[in-house]
């Protein structure tokens, strides 16, 4: 059997299921998956730490204590914090297909005010 044929009879195709496949590669998706693995991240740091994101693509390393994280259109994720360090504001926009961070942990600025959850950016 030809796998055009099998396409045609399987009970699994989109053209002839009622079921609606939701593909997790728009940013909407993708950016709410983030906030929930960068809270629970910090849920796990003590009070004297907060959530910090380490890129290494601008050919060095640049440490952003993330405030934000959002979306825009559907394939850029928008992460908007402060770069470690000197506290000079950054936003970040990166494609979908090209997202690579590791989180880390970095102490606190203001230890004065509660410990801040990753908030979700919605415009």
């Amino acid at each position: 059997m030809q796998w055009k044929e099998m396409n045609r009879t399987s009970p699994f195709d989109p053209a002839a299921s009622s079921l609606q496949i939701k593909y997790k590669d728009d940013a909407n998706t993708i950016a709410g998956d983030i906030v929930k693995a960068v809270n629970q991240y910090n849920s796990r740091l003590d009070e004297d730490y907060e959530v910090g994101l380490m890129l290494a693509s601008f050919g060095q390393t640049v440490t952003v204590n993330i405030k934000a994280i959002g979306y825009e259109g559907a394939k850029l994720i928008r992460f908007i914090g402060n770069i470690n360090g000197t506290g000079a504001p950054v936003e970040l926009f990166q494609h979908v297909s090209q997202l690579n961070f590791l989180l880390i942990s970095l102490p606190r600025h203001n230890r004065e005010e509660p410990k801040q959850q990753i908030g979700f950016i919605q415009e």
